[in-house]
């Protein structure tokens, strides 16, 4: 009955503690990038302004990254300017 008890307790502690580990609510960690900014039906530029999206990927400007969630029906944010780490 006691192991009963404290397994319970502990599944609940721990659903409870995943729940609060998730940053940003329902929008989710990174930054949103600004894919309004460009006309992805005319293609991007080659201008190399890397940004690391959150699924690890090196992306060569945020319009490429655009243009990826766009293809591919997804929605990659950005997690830092510049080179992954």
């Amino acid at each position: 009955m006691k192991a009963t008890v404290f397994f319970l307790l502990l599944s609940l502690a721990l659903c409870c503690y995943q729940g609060n580990a998730e940053t940003g609510g329902a929008a989710g960690p990174g930054i949103e990038a600004s894919c309004g900014n460009y006309d992805l039906r005319r293609g991007c530029t080659k201008i190399f302004d890397p940004v690391c999206g959150m699924d690890n990927f090196l992306y060569g400007n945020e319009c490429l990254l655009c243009f990826h969630n766009l293809k591919r029906n997804t929605n990659v944010r950005i997690k830092n300017r510049g080179m992954c780490q």
